[in-house]
């Protein structure tokens, strides 16, 4: 769909202030004109719109600044509006979460589908979340969300090759619109521990995002057993995919053409390395050491460690001191924070493709490409309108 400059000077304009409500949470008019140096009729008229629409609602736990003043109204994005599912799928299990519009979970599941093709894991996660949406959250949907391992052409929504599910140019998106009529979104499982970072820290322009799984099953598609690593690369503000939508494809300095794993150990011990220290320890120093040159040659802002095998920060501060010190200094040197992001564990690609929707929602339009009709203001509004 072409973009006309007056379709996108309106979306430009409600995306502006919608994200500025959303980053803030709460935040007046006078406060969002100021922080995006709009004219305060541009504001009043923008959010008039947005409180018919039913987007956002009005408050009043701002305290006006004058002794002895009422109370300023506040602003902050409707709950009510609608809710987005994100999905992980994943060889030998699937995580669904449910984010509401101003980006909480209100609901949550995980599992193993792991004897089902992925067609069939994809339809059956599918109709789980929508059951969930029908008979506990109640909010209309506003779109869908993949996270997916392997290279993902996002743009189309298309599976370029996935190792783990041993499918190569399958075109997810529109094989789920043949079913379904919501907005679809497929992204890589390490981009969307990124889309989850850009929208959580937003003061790092350039990160590393790296999301480790445990594969602790067996299933049809003999899927490697042990710990697997997404990276995820951010890069000025935006998640950078490549010139092949390969970038964050991890493969450890040890690693040799025709090895069926990320790096140069054994099958044996990567099999061990979910409940055996040594076996974790081998392949934490095989990975993270891989990372030195990368946090030197990017200068990046953070480093973020998603999921179970980071998630005991004491655990792992330790590991760094005593297996890889070189890439502690190299995060001290070029002043690149490590955050732990633990809270989320396994929930976090499923959250990060929900979380990739709305970040997009509130970006401005790009004139380079051609507009994405589920990221239009006017339509997504009639969408969600439908469904009450």
């Amino acid at each position: 769909m072409p973009v006309n400059n007056n379709m996108f000077q309106k979306n430009s304009n409600i995306s502006l202030v919608a994200k500025e409500i959303w980053k803030n949470k709460e935040v007046s008019r006078i406060e969002i004109a100021r922080n995006l140096n709009l004219y305060r009729s541009t504001v009043t008229n923008i959010i008039s719109f947005l409180l018919a629409s039913g987007v956002v609602k009005e408050g009043y736990s701002k305290e006006s600044s004058s002794v002895g003043g009422r109370k300023a109204i506040s602003l902050m994005l409707n709950k009510e509006f609608g809710c987005v599912l994100g999905f992980d799928i994943q060889p030998s299990h699937y995580r669904i979460v449910i984010l509401s519009f101003d980006g909480e979970i209100v609901w949550s599941t995980v599992g193993s589908l792991k004897y089902l093709s992925l067609e069939e894991m994809v339809f059956t996660v599918i109709e789980k979340g929508l059951d969930a949406c029908k008979t506990i959250v109640k909010l209309p949907i506003l779109a869908l969300s993949f996270s997916i391992p392997g290279e993902i052409d996002s743009k189309e929504g298309k599976i370029v090759n996935s190792n783990p599910f041993n499918i190569k140019n399958f075109n997810l998106k529109k094989f789920i619109q043949s079913k379904y009529e919501y907005p679809i979104f497929v992204d890589n499982d390490a981009n969307c521990a990124s889309w989850l970072d850009l929208s959580a820290y937003s003061n790092y322009n350039n990160a590393i995002s790296l999301i480790a799984d445990y594969h602790e099953d067996a299933n049809i598609f003999n899927d490697r057993i042990g710990i697997g690593l997404g990276v995820g690369i951010i890069i000025n503000g935006k998640v950078y995919t490549g010139s092949h939508n390969k970038a964050g494809e991890f493969c450890s300095c040890t690693w040799l053409k025709g090895n069926t794993t990320q790096n140069g150990l054994s099958l044996e011990l990567l099999k061990t390395t979910i409940n055996n220290e040594e076996s974790y320890k081998a392949w934490f120093k095989d990975t993270m050491i891989s990372f030195l040159p990368m946090v030197i040659m990017m200068d990046c802002d953070a480093m973020v460690l998603h999921g179970v095998p980071f998630a005991n920060k004491e655990n792992v501060l330790a590991n760094l001191q005593e297996l890889t010190p070189g890439l502690l200094d190299a995060l001290e040197r070029t002043d690149c924070h490590l955050i732990f992001d633990s809270d989320l564990q396994e929930l976090v690609a499923a959250k990060g493709a929900a979380v990739r929707y709305l970040v997009n929602l509130f970006a401005l339009p790009d004139l380079t490409e051609n507009f994405d009709q589920s990221l239009d203001w006017s339509w997504i509004i009639e969408f969600s309108k439908s469904q009450l």
